[in-house]
């Protein structure tokens, strides 16, 4: 295995409009939704998620999802993700949103490993914050015995950092330059077939088309 590259979801894969507001917006919840995407606490993030998880009671999953058809991929998401696997490498998706809306997006890029927050059938949340995306990449690397050198990271926004922080090669394409984390490629709103285009050139992928 050439290496593993994980991307953050909200944000990164996806622009615009996050993974729960997909999901509030068919179920008319949007003005709650744009309230709780001000939280910043864990208490209130908490909250909100056990909040949020009343509203899907009583739908089934695919229905739920059906929302999330409506996402705004970012430029070269399909693409880069595909190149990366074609060249031997692992892409995952670690995320904090919730893992079945995850695991959707998941699918569509025949992506195997994948990190979110759980919901049970019985409404139980098992909660993912941002130093468990860390931690999980370091445990998945460790699992495919893939050196630390050979890991990297994508995200962008503050929660991301733990991650990013945690990965040999580390991307940034969140607009404000990221705090505190030497080392990084800041690439605001970047299609992210660069990105993939720079590590395998890093990495000695087959990438042949210039880094912009």
């Amino acid at each position: 295995m050439l290496g593993i590259v994980a991307f953050d979801l909200d944000g990164t894969l996806i622009r615009g409009a996050t993974v729960c507001e997909l999901l509030a917006a068919p179920l008319g919840r949007d003005a709650e939704m744009r309230r709780f995407e001000a939280c910043t606490t864990a208490r209130d993030l908490r909250a909100a998620r056990s909040e949020m998880a009343c509203w899907y009671r009583g739908h089934a999953r695919r229905s739920l999802c059906r929302g999330l058809a409506d996402a705004r991929w970012a430029p070269g998401a399909r693409e880069a993700v595909a190149e990366l696997q074609g060249a031997g490498i692992e892409v995952v998706i670690a995320s904090v949103t919730w893992r079945f809306a995850v695991a959707w997006f998941a699918e569509r890029l025949a992506v195997r490993r994948f990190l979110g927050t759980g919901l049970s059938a019985r409404g139980e949340i098992t909660h993912v914050w941002p130093q468990a995306k860390a931690s999980w990449l370091r445990g998945l690397a460790r699992e495919l015995g893939v050196p630390r050198g050979r890991t990297a990271a994508v995200g962008d926004s503050t929660g991301d950092l733990p991650m990013l922080r945690s990965a040999a090669l580390r991307f940034f394409v969140g607009a404000s330059n990221p705090p505190g984390l030497p080392g990084v490629a800041h690439l605001p709103g970047a299609d992210l077939r660069t990105i993939a285009d720079a590590v395998l050139r890093r990495w000695g992928g087959c990438s042949d088309r210039p880094v912009e």
